[in-house]
């Protein structure tokens, strides 16, 4: 009889536990689910005073902040006194919004020099031009699409600015106003930063592919014209432990996020840093690493991803 009331308080005790783990997934999916729809609400009303007030760009950060461009000639004031009145008071207390001002002939100029940047980048990958640096393009005083290659290089900078001038030119139908002026500007650059930058990726491919290391992510120069790097990896049921690496080689800090079924990690990493994280006890299935810009600009660096085959200290 003993027996039969402990096999009894342990079958209790089991259900329990496994109803308090599907409680806790339930209210975390619901959270999620509730998140999106206070999301949702605010996207509604903030896209309905797009027009009026002269929106140029919105969107929201993992911080919980909303970042809105409007046009300068528009009354900040009186957005934040539409969405005061307009969105839901508890939603709004959620977020911290930011409001920037700009002319409506320097967003389009931004966005010029944007696509033209992206233009010349996949030119300079297709051809393997791997010794030619482009650089975040400027816009005040005057736009300028910055190009450097090496002193020992055996391009001239007249050759490759006509070059890149003419890919520009072919592709004249992809670029947004083309009324916008620019100047391509080739620059010689010392090969030192080149060689000690090559250095130190050689040292964290060799860390991630060490004897119990296997790289299954190993994405370098990269550069992401909207600010969003995004890989996926499929971690097997065998490997419980991974690390990740990120370079972030911009002058704005990038937060970078793992994102694994409906559960996601968040980690902050500073302009012109880079940092290895471990993670244990991995699940298996689809991870996904995401790196964001703070600015939803450019982003430029490099991504590594290892799973071990042993426990990571």
């Amino acid at each position: 009889m003993r027996n039969i009331i402990s096999v009894f308080i342990i079958i209790v005790v089991v259900v329990l536990v496994i109803k308090i783990d599907f409680d806790k997934n339930d209210s975390f999916s619901n959270n999620n689910v509730n998140v999106e729809k206070q999301w949702d609400r605010i996207a509604s009303v903030i896209e309905n005073a797009w027009d009026h007030f002269g929106l140029l760009s919105f969107q929201a950060t993992p911080d919980s902040t909303i970042f809105i461009e409007m046009d300068e000639t528009k009354s900040e004031l009186q957005l934040r006194k539409y969405l005061e009145e307009n969105v839901n008071k508890t939603d709004l207390n959620q977020y911290n919004i930011e409001i920037t001002k700009k002319s409506l002939h320097e967003v389009e100029t931004e966005s010029f020099m944007m696509k033209a940047s992206d233009i010349v980048y996949d030119y300079l990958q297709k051809n393997n031009y791997h010794d030619v640096d482009i650089y975040v393009p400027s816009i005040k005083p005057t736009p300028i699409l910055k190009i450097s290659i090496p002193k020992s290089s055996t391009r001239s900078g007249e050759n490759i600015k006509k070059e890149l001038e003419d890919v520009l030119t072919s592709k004249s139908t992809e670029l947004p106003n083309k009324d916008i002026s620019y100047e391509i500007q080739v620059i010689e650059r010392v090969d030192d930063s080149t060689i000690e930058s090559e250095a130190l990726i050689s040292d964290v491919v060799e860390d991630f592919q060490g004897t119990e290391n296997h790289l299954i992510i190993s994405d370098t120069d990269i550069f992401k014209g909207n600010g969003i790097y995004k890989m996926t990896w499929a971690q097997p049921s065998d490997s419980k432990d991974y690390k990740f690496h990120v370079t972030n080689n911009t002058g704005t800090n990038v937060t970078v996020q793992i994102q694994q079924s409906s559960q996601t990690q968040t980690y902050n990493l500073d302009a012109n840093d880079s940092t290895t994280w471990v993670q244990s006890a991995a699940s298996s299935g689809d991870h996904t690493i995401v790196v964001t810009t703070s600015d939803g600009r450019i982003f430029k660096g490099d991504v590594f991803v290892s799973k071990s085959d042993v426990p990571l200290n």
